[in-house]
């Protein structure tokens, strides 16, 4: 008897102690995933580095996007890969330069499938990106556009190291299967796949306003009416809810936000990457009348819509911070800020020359055609630092001390680096990556410059940075250019013609680089000419 009772006692306590144990280690393994950092990436659409007030913005105050910067670090020589939408995206979501993988043009259109536009008038701008055909088949290349699937996107990656994962807003890396958001490593998508969709729907609705050209057309890149009729039901601008087209009544700007806050919601108690893609401040412009009326002082109209626009950004943003503070994520959040490309010139100025939209540089403008660039030289589309550079803000209180502004040469590359190393994800052996973990030069654990050499190629426009000298060359122009940044940052002064031993080095290590990339998987949407500071240059879509 006295045995048994032993064996009940020791059976009973020895279940007790491995319960006991369990339990400890069970809550040890889920404090363990909890000390993996929450990623929140926001990133503004056609938004370049002085589009800030943090960063010298002088018509309005961007007071939730600045906070981040201030609760954190400011980088203020941030590149991305490309001066557009589609390639810029494609580099920051691999961390790797996109022409190795061959997304180096922007994606074509489907025919009809943007815009309803008249075929009698497709000289207008961008119109070319336009498939050409009406009868698409499954060999067109239109089907598999878009990050390759040998390619790892950061939510792909973060997804199989424990991380929920979501998108929520502007796409623009495939329209079709095998190449849509949910199929690409997000467990969540709400937004368009394309390059821009409508802020609302409603041709008359009060409280909101729409810049009109003269035919009464929503303005898109400075065209006149009959070229663009903006649709809400299509592949390419419709809203899309994992995989299904759904209706959409708040201003997108605001709808973005509150998808956000919801995927918060639901997934603070586990590790979470939640990707932000707005659209704003890119077309059409659309903005709440609330907004408009604080822009009263701003003379250009475009710019002030833009500018209200910019208000409603901020605002969503600040709906964002808010409910991660709230919900006690703050300290153990990265939140990053950024935008894709320089803002375009031909939203921010109304100024023509011979039929070609003419943008600037710090002396070309005067207050009424003033742009949101200034006083960078260029913009989207070019290779000019107005068209390349642009904000890059990251806060990480656990991390990353206060009020840091960080200035040497970055770039968008270092984003998938960066969340990857703080996720504890490896990165994938296959592939050559691009970038640096950013953490490591902010808080000093590694000294000299990130990149002391960076690329750009879109066609026949070729770029290199190294050190402080930058190198364009044009191609199609038949013209090169050599600027020292440390004492020209607005690219006023050429000295190819006084330096030919470093325009030929900075050649030479350009087509070193060139050795490693592929041909474009799909081709040219076209070329478009542009005046700036009073010379013709050529771009590639």
């Amino acid at each position: 008897m006295k045995m048994k009772s032993f064996n009940r006692k020791f059976f009973f306590f020895t279940s007790i102690g491995l319960l006991v144990l369990g339990t400890n280690r069970a809550d040890a393994q889920k404090a363990n995933v909890q000390k993996k950092p929450n990623i929140v990436f926001i990133l503004a659409d056609d938004l370049g580095h002085h589009a800030i007030s943090i960063n010298g913005l002088k018509y309005a105050k961007t007071p939730n996007i600045d906070a981040i910067g201030q609760g954190g670090v400011n980088f203020t020589q941030h590149y991305v890969s490309a001066p557009m939408c589609c390639a810029s995206r494609a580099g920051i979501l691999t961390g790797r330069y996109q022409q190795r993988f061959g997304s180096e043009n922007h994606l074509l259109y489907p025919a009809g499938s943007a815009y309803n536009y008249d075929k009698d008038k497709q000289a207008g701008l961008n119109l070319l990106m336009l498939e050409k055909t009406d009868d698409l088949t499954a060999a067109d290349v239109t089907y598999t556009q878009g990050i390759p699937k040998t390619e790892t996107n950061i939510a792909e990656l973060l997804k199989r190291n424990g991380y929920a994962t979501a998108i929520i807003g502007k796409w623009h890396q495939g329209y079709y299967a095998g190449y849509r958001p949910h199929e690409r490593g997000f467990d969540y998508s709400w937004g368009w796949y394309g390059g821009s969709s409508l802020y609302y729907t409603d041709s008359v609705k009060p409280g909101y306003t729409s810049f009109r050209d003269s035919l009464g057309q929503l303005h898109n890149y400075g065209g006149e009416g009959g070229k663009y009729q903006w649709r809400r039901d299509s592949l390419v601008t419709g809203i899309y809810k994992n995989g299904q087209l759904t209706d959409e009544s708040d201003y997108t700007t605001y709808a973005i936000a509150r998808e956000a806050v919801n995927f918060i919601d639901q997934n603070k108690d586990r590790p979470f990457f939640l990707y932000v893609p707005f659209g704003a401040i890119h077309t059409p412009l659309q903005a709440l009348q609330k907004n408009w009326d604080k822009s009263d002082n701003i003379k250009n109209p475009q710019i002030r819509y833009v500018i209200a626009m910019l208000l409603s950004l901020d605002e969503a943003v600040g709906q964002i911070t808010k409910k991660i503070k709230d919900d006690g994520l703050e300290d153990n959040t990265i939140i990053v800020f950024s935008g894709d490309n320089g803002a375009t010139y031909n939203r921010f100025s109304l100024q023509f020359k011979n039929g070609k939209p003419v943008m600037g540089g710090p002396t070309t403008y005067d207050d009424q055609y003033e742009n949101l660039n200034l006083p960078l030289k260029g913009g989207k589309m070019t290779h000019y630092e107005g068209g390349i550079r642009t904000p890059l803000l990251i806060k990480w209180p656990a991390k990353i001390k206060t009020g840091i502004t960080y200035n040497s040469p970055i770039s968008a590359l270092d984003l998938y680096s960066t969340f990857a190393a703080a996720a504890g994800a490896p990165l994938p052996k296959e592939h050559q990556y691009d970038g640096v973990n950013l953490v490591d030069y902010v808080n000093g654990n590694k000294k000299g410059q990130p990149h002391p050499i960076l690329y750009w190629r879109n066609g026949f426009v070729k770029t290199i940075r190294k050190g402080d000298y930058k190198l364009m060359i044009n191609e199609l122009d038949k013209t090169l250019y050599l600027y020292n940044l440390s004492n020209d940052p607005y690219e006023q002064h050429d000295l190819a013609p006084s330096l030919p031993a470093k325009v030929q080095e900075l050649r030479k290590d350009f087509q070193d680089w060139e050795k490693g990339l592929v041909p474009p998987r799909w081709k040219s949407g076209g070329v478009n000419p542009v005046i700036v500071d009073g010379k013709v240059v050529s771009y590639q879509i």
